[in-house]
């Protein structure tokens, strides 16, 4: 769940219920899916998963996933090379995870329908969807499956986007999203494109990793109909067989957006041994991109790329907890990074825009945060992409 951005302003938020309605669940972002823990459920903890349905106040059975967790926080992936399918306990959990799509609730007012089992209300803005939950085995289940995913090729497909991962990487190699106007999948990225820049020795030696460098090792993953869990160990390559310090990370690919949350640990002050430190981070845009533009809502910037557009743009300006967006007038994406870091520490950062013609690709755009005077921790750098017909009114 997205949360809170630094201003205070709620993506998501929830709480327990008023009378009548056993849950309230409200969403304020419209590319996040709903997704209720166990606890939330209490009449029907321990029941068995396999029961568990859903259903609209029509009485039309509701697509939704539930995915295990256990009590150290892991997803119970059973498919991969080390599945920890073995830690299934085939009941519902206070821990566990139950996900659903806004766009599959009925609009219809609870006191116009029969109980169905337990309801649920879920608030976005001025409007309300209710919901039905129960443990009867021998109610329907939807047929409606949103992703997709070829572990073979490392392939996620939805409604909305499609996605390559690089094999034992969590960034992609080539990626596009629907055009809603054609009814076709617009091949507008290719690599995600990753710099690590440290500068040694009184700021003397530069060392750069790229995305090359940063090695996730794929251990588990769970596909659902309404998500896809991909459990990795990640690592950085620092070169001559050496590993940098590493982290288990979860991808977790929804149908209209996908998001990796890392916990990076730094041992040490990050001044004591660099005087600079940067991350880049910038998808490179393919030729099929030519018709869409760069924006930054933040400082109401507007890049396309035109020949008269400026071919390298840096704008100085904290893309912590803010958006940005490659878009045209049917189609595109956003992309919202949250981090963990002082915002104080993080003044040299700001939005990358430069406009190329080498090889295939037009140019790349995106942010570069300052790691300079980072004290010793762990820090959450977390990314979320979103697709849509309208990627800037997502939020």
């Amino acid at each position: 769940m997205l949360g809170k951005n630094k201003n205070g302003n709620s993506f998501m938020s929830m709480s327990r219920a008023g009378v009548g309605i056993a849950i309230v669940f409200a969403v304020q972002s419209f590319a996040e899916p709903v997704v209720l823990k166990g606890a939330m459920l209490a009449p029907l903890l321990g029941k068995p998963i396999s029961a568990v349905r859903f259903f609209g106040t029509s009485g039309a059975p509701v697509p939704f996933q539930i995915d295990e967790v256990d009590s150290s926080g892991d997803y119970v992936c059973p498919s991969g090379k080390e599945p920890n399918g073995a830690r299934i306990g085939g009941l519902l959990d206070t821990n566990d995870e139950i996900t659903f799509l806004w766009e599959d609730l009925d609009a219809q007012s609870a006191q116009t329908v029969q109980s169905l089992g337990l309801p649920i209300r879920v608030n976005r803005g001025s409007q309300s969807r209710l919901l039905w939950c129960s443990a009867d085995s021998t109610l329907p289940l939807s047929p409606t499956v949103y992703i997709h995913y070829d572990p073979q090729q490392e392939k996620v497909i939805t409604p909305y986007y499609y996605a390559v991962f690089g094999h034992d990487r969590f960034h992609f190699v080539r990626a596009g999203c629907m055009d809603f106007a054609n009814n076709r999948y617009i091949d507008m990225t290719g690599e995600l494109r990753i710099r690590l820049t440290l500068r040694a020795l009184w700021g003397i030696l530069p060392i750069t990793y790229t995305e090359n460098n940063l090695v996730c090792l794929v251990k588990r993953y769970k596909a659902g109909p309404i998500r896809l869990i991909r459990r990795g160990d990640f690592h950085l390559n620092l070169g001559l067989w050496i590993k940098g310090s590493s982290a288990a990370v979860n991808q977790i690919c929804y149908p209209q957006m996908t998001g990796v949350p890392v916990i990076a640990h730094l041992p040490i002050r990050l001044k004591f041994l660099f005087k600079e430190a940067y991350l880049e981070m910038t998808p490179v845009l393919t030729r099929q991109a030519q018709a869409f533009s760069y924006q930054i809502p933040s400082v109401r910037a507007d890049f396309s790329f035109e020949p008269s557009t400026p071919l390298d743009t840096f704008i100085r300006v904290n893309p912590d907890h803010s958006l940005m967006f490659c878009v045209n007038r049917s189609s595109g994406y956003g992309w919202l990074l949250q981090t963990s870091m002082p915002s104080g520490l993080m003044g040299e950062s700001g939005y990358v825009f430069k406009r190329c013609g080498a090889d295939s690709s037009i140019g790349y755009c995106g942010f570069k945060i300052s790691l300079n005077d980072l004290p010793a921790g762990k820090y959450l750098i977390n990314n979320w992409v979103f697709f849509g017909r309208n990627p800037s009114q997502l939020f």
